[in-house]
């Protein structure tokens, strides 16, 4: 005759195997602890979100950090939470972000909106990967004149480990990546347009000094464009330059259907009414903000085959 086990008994190894996990959890929380204490010295950290996740929720969180660069990151409220098995992974949820980068006077970049989702990975000492989505995006960039506000901007950054150090190649090794997209941006209150742009920073030292990276660094413009719900307004590609702690110089070539509203975008004057163009025509440009120049406009653009089906150019730059 058979025995019946008592459900004590058959708890007692699942009782065990959570207590030895809870054990081992616990100690990842207090790495995980430690970690955001580094970033964030003097932040109240309670973690949470046993047993799958290590979680702890942040008020009125500022993050500092550089010295050439001067960076401040702050929201008011944020979530960080890291997988117990990936520790090179963080996520961070955050409400009414701000950000700011000072390399200079006049010369920085600075970005708020209504919410935020990021993911960093870092591997060694080295950025993997930086993701951002930012919702009702405001940003300012010191080098550009003008007001940025978009309905969702999307940043993916990441460190370029060249195979060499460079020095026998005409060009200098990529040290970095930005690939930005914006939905609904609207540049000083123009028209809302969809924004692409890829680029890649060339260096012959990392990027984790301004100076030594600006002595003979570029950032290329690979791809850059401007397009509403009728196609691309604008596309161009470029290769820009530092000139020291003051600004960033611009050259390079553009194509777009609506030229009079770009020479009136660069220009800062008000936007015309103009029909696209049947074929783009293809422009340079070179010049610091505020003083960028403008070549080979065709003389007779007036002329040329318009598209009379489709709705009038956008206004590319409002007048706020």
């Amino acid at each position: 005759m058979s025995r019946r086990i008592p459900l004590w008994v058959t708890l007692v190894p699942l009782v065990l195997a959570i207590g030895v996990y809870w054990l081992f959890w616990s100690s990842w929380a207090k790495d995980f602890s430690a970690a955001v204490e580094r970033v964030l010295p003097g932040a109240p950290v309670a973690v949470t979100g046993f047993p799958y996740r290590l979680e702890t929720a942040l008020a009125a969180p500022v993050w500092r950090a550089g010295a050439g660069v001067k960076i401040v990151a702050s929201a008011d409220h944020a979530l960080v939470n890291r997988g117990p098995w990936r520790t090179e992974l963080t996520v961070i949820r955050a409400a009414y972000p701000k950000f700011s980068a000072i390399v200079g006077p006049g010369f920085g970049a600075s970005f708020s909106g209504k919410s935020a989702l990021i993911s960093v990975r870092i591997v060694g000492d080295k950025l993997a990967r930086l993701s951002a989505v930012v919702e009702a995006a405001q940003a300012r960039l010191g080098f550009l004149p003008v007001a940025i506000a978009a309905d969702g901007l999307e940043l993916h950054a990441r460190e370029r480990v060249p195979a060499s150090d460079g020095l026998q190649s005409a060009t200098l090794p990529p040290r970095g990546q930005l690939v930005v997209k914006g939905q609904r941006l609207r540049l000083d209150g123009g028209d809302a347009l969809t924004f692409f742009a890829d680029m890649t920073v060339n260096g012959a030292v990392r990027l984790t000094d301004f100076d030594a990276w600006a002595n003979a660094g570029t950032i290329e413009v690979r791809g850059l464009t401007l397009a509403d719900a009728h196609g691309e307004v604008v596309k161009l590609a470029a290769t820009v330059v530092p000139v020291g702690r003051t600004g960033l110089r611009f050259a390079g070539t553009l194509e777009t259907v609506c030229p009079a509203n770009v020479v009136a975008a660069v220009e800062g004057a008000p936007a015309v009414t103009e029909l696209r163009l049947r074929a783009p025509v293809r422009l340079a440009f070179d010049g610091v903000a505020g003083a960028m120049r403008l070549s080979g406009v065709p003389e007779d653009v007036a002329q040329r085959a318009r598209r009379g089906q489709d709705p009038a150019c956008p206004v590319i730059r409002g007048r706020v």
